[in-house]
């Protein structure tokens, strides 16, 4: 029986372990597990989590994995969950796994389109219950006795019944399988992030795409890879699964970035992994790279430094490059033959799926600057771009000021809005609504941290790169529209939001905008 995913993000504990490989040496090529699997259909929590779900010609199985010591007094359960804390709970393993499997049937038959049943049991690899339990019947409790070898475990999940139905009522065709193969897989709970919210404090559950898993899938196959995406198509969150998926498959892997916002954004979601996130050259130690915002690093001079310290180096050692195409650079374009060498030499991969902005506003970037960003897989939470012209500097920065407030008695939180323009509170806009509006932003200080995770944030475009807010306001932009900056700082700007993006402009800046929206027009027909 295969089981996914073939790589892991944290360390398994010695019950899950134990069940992982029971279920590894069972011989059923049609069959398939999912270890760790997110139900959002749960019908008491607004996450639930399956251990292993099981997808065979005999229908879905939910297992529910207790390891470590188990104790029962009354009717409170103790035992470790996890993340390996001990923990007491009145809620038995059975409600769980009863739960969990009504969720299941419920993302499964909401995608099939049909009614799906799923048996449900509960696996305590590593003890040995001395009396019976009456809300776990024998038929549905493996203990240490069932998980003496796969043989004794598979004989044990094929006797799991079917309650008050019949075996055919559960059972699955090949092309059932399949499909439910679709559906779960990207739904796999990689791992837990502090994300990249604004104030980066607020943890979130990590749903890949199926391009995203598919690239994960295939790191063993592919020593070097080549990954292309607009701003986000979840380019850092890849990288980040990447470099734990080496470290968890033996690898030293090491992470390099440019800008120090990102690098401290990175660490933070790094931290206790023991994976170093580099600016500039690698540890010694490193024998796989992985490069976010590749774009800054693709000059020859830059590459050779690079892979120099790599083993094996550009032609035949193990790396993953992360880059946008498009107008994201800190300080120079990518050089051509620096891309032409590492599409030679590794696998590319395109990635087509925003995950991060509303459709308002990829829209609205794709239509002024013809940048592809992907196609945006959020779907109605986001309001119309916002654009705001002001006759003058003073006006520009009172409309901004009078702006904040309002979005705040709509029930956005201070540490979600980000303000951003060339120089930040050093140009003059900044400067202004920094003073005013002190209470509510703060400057995003000069190591790339926030200044206070209950405040949002004013900061120069570029810093800022590599982070996002939900709602995003550019202020300050006729500084640069005069030079090649501007497309650029507009770019980065834009792709900063993921709900709500405000656009502030002066005449000047308006006009330059009209005209990059009409040549893009021309160059659509």
């Amino acid at each position: 029986m295969e089981i996914y995913p073939r790589f892991k993000f944290r360390p398994r504990l010695l019950g899950e372990a134990s069940v992982y490989d029971l279920l590894a040496r069972i011989d059923d090529e049609q069959a398939f597990a999912v270890h760790s699997v997110n139900l959002p259909e749960h019908v008491y929590k607004r996450w639930g989590e399956a251990d292993f779900v099981v997808v065979s010609r005999k229908g879905l199985l939910l297992l529910e994995v207790k390891g470590g010591n188990v104790e029962i007094a009354g009717r409170v359960w103790r035992y470790e969950n996890a993340r390996g804390q001990a923990i007491e709970s009145s809620e038995g393993p059975q409600r769980q796994a009863v739960s969990a499997a009504v969720a299941l049937e419920q993302l499964i038959g909401k995608r099939l389109g049909r009614k799906v049943r799923c048996r449900w049991g509960v696996v305590f690899p590593l003890c040995t219950f001395t009396r019976r339990l009456d809300e776990l019947p024998p038929e549905r409790l493996a203990d240490q006795r069932s998980c003496l070898n796969h043989d004794t475990f598979a004989e044990w999940l094929s006797n799991i019944p079917f309650d008050q139905h019949t075996a055919e009522d559960f059972a699955l065709s090949d092309a059932d399988i399949d499909e439910i193969r679709e559906i779960l897989l990207p739904e796999l709970s990689a791992a837990s992030s502090l994300g990249l919210s604004v104030a980066g404090v607020e943890k979130g559950i990590i749903k890949l795409t199926s391009q995203q898993y598919a690239i994960l899938e295939s790191l063993a196959a592919n020593p070097r890879l080549t990954i292309t995406g607009g701003a986000g198509t979840g380019k850092t969150e890849l990288a980040v699964l990447c470099a734990r998926a080496e470290l968890a498959a033996g690898h030293r892997p090491a992470i390099l970035a440019s800008g120090s916002p990102l690098v401290r954004n990175l660490e933070n979601r790094l931290a206790g992994t023991g994976i170093p996130v580099c600016s500039d050259r690698i540890p010694k130690s490193c024998d796989v790279l992985i490069v976010d915002e590749g774009q800054d690093f693709a000059q020859p001079d830059m590459l050779e430094n690079l892979f120099a310290g790599l083993p094996g180096g550009l032609e035949q050692g193990r790396w993953r490059w992360f880059m946008d195409p498009n107008l994201q650079y800190l300080v120079a374009p990518p050089d051509p033959e620096a891309l032409s060498a590492l599409r030679m030499h590794s696998a590319s991969v395109a990635l087509t799926r925003n995950v991060r902005s509303t459709q308002e506003i990829v829209r609205s970037i794709q239509a002024f600057l013809a940048s592809d960003i992907g196609l945006s897989v959020i779907d109605g939470y986001g309001v119309r771009v916002g654009f705001h012209e002001a006759r003058s500097v003073e006006a520009e920065a009172e409309s901004i000021v009078d702006l904040v407030p309002g979005l705040l008695r709509d029930g956005i939180q201070p540490r979600d809005i980000a303000v951003l323009g060339p120089g930040g509170t050093g140009g003059e806009i900044g400067a202004f609504v920094a003073g005013v509006l002190g209470h509510v932003l703060r400057e995003l200080l000069p190591d790339g941290r926030f200044a206070s995770p209950a405040h949002g944030v004013i900061a120069d475009i570029a810093r800022f790169r590599g982070l996002e807010a939900k709602v995003v306001i550019l202020m300050g932009l006729d500084a640069v529209v005069d030079t090649p900056d501007f497309e650029r700082s507009l770019y980065i700007g834009m792709t900063r939001a993921s709900v709500a993006l405000h656009v502030f402009s002066s005449p000047a800046v308006t006009r330059a905008m009209v005209a990059l929206l009409e040549h893009n027009s021309q160059e659509l027909k």
